[in-house]
């Protein structure tokens, strides 16, 4: 059962008007609702495998994160929790074997994909509980998933709202569901139109991002927070 606070979190960053202070308060949730001192956010794309930085916050000190990119093809540990869109607790002998600026010496961390539907939008890890890892329990990691599957639609659905690239709101849906990894089909089966319908939103997208193909207009998009 989600808690009134949680909910209250989430209507709260429903209700901010712009995106990246959304993003904020989304990271800010691990450690304000939850027993935690430190927590990252990134974005994931499906379509390139790639996971982008986004916030990290620490001891209550927010900073940005957008200068990391990784091939999340190269983070098994990381992919699997995507994968199965499921929490994965990286022990302190898993998380040595990351590269130290992408765990900022945290002795152990919780991965949790951020999902909307079956579609992953991005993943948080947290660490430095305040009991350390054995404080870690199931009611525990069932709240962090529920926080993340509440993100995951607040976030989604923002990116569908018009914006200032002048992308129309079907070119902007296509965008965000070919990062996610849909085909032609069913990105038409999905929004009631046919694929031919489809190819030509695409195409309009990609020319007016000013990209030569799909990957490249998905960066651009998640660049511009178009799309998440």
């Amino acid at each position: 059962m989600v808690s009134p606070e949680l909910n209250m979190y989430i209507d709260r960053i429903k209700e901010t008007a712009y995106y990246e202070e959304k993003l904020v308060l989304a990271v800010r949730g691990f450690v304000d609702l939850f027993p935690f001192m430190g927590a990252i956010l990134c974005n994931y794309s499906t379509l390139s495998q790639m996971g982008e930085g986004l916030w990290s916050i620490l001891d209550q000190e927010l900073c940005s994160i957008r200068d990391i990119r990784v091939d999340m093809r190269n983070m098994p540990l990381i992919q699997q929790a995507i994968r199965e869109q499921r929490a994965v607790l990286l022990d302190s002998e898993a998380i040595r074997q990351f590269p130290p600026h992408l765990v900022y010496g945290a002795p152990y961390a919780l991965i949790l994909p951020i999902s909307y539907g079956p579609n992953v939008l991005g993943y948080a890890g947290i660490s430095w509980h305040q009991d350390g890892c054995s404080g870690i329990n199931h009611q525990l990691v069932q709240s962090l998933s529920a926080y993340c599957s509440m993100l995951g639609k607040v976030l989604a659905t923002d990116s569908l709202r018009p914006n200032t690239v002048k992308l129309s709101r079907r070119e902007v849906e296509v965008m965000q569901r070919m990062s996610w990894g849909e085909s032609v089909k069913e990105m038409a089966n999905w929004m009631g139109i046919s694929e031919f319908t489809v190819q030509d939103y695409i195409k309009s997208a990609l020319k007016k991002l000013g990209v030569q193909n799909r990957a490249q207009g998905v960066a651009d998009a998640i660049r511009q927070r178009i799309i998440c």
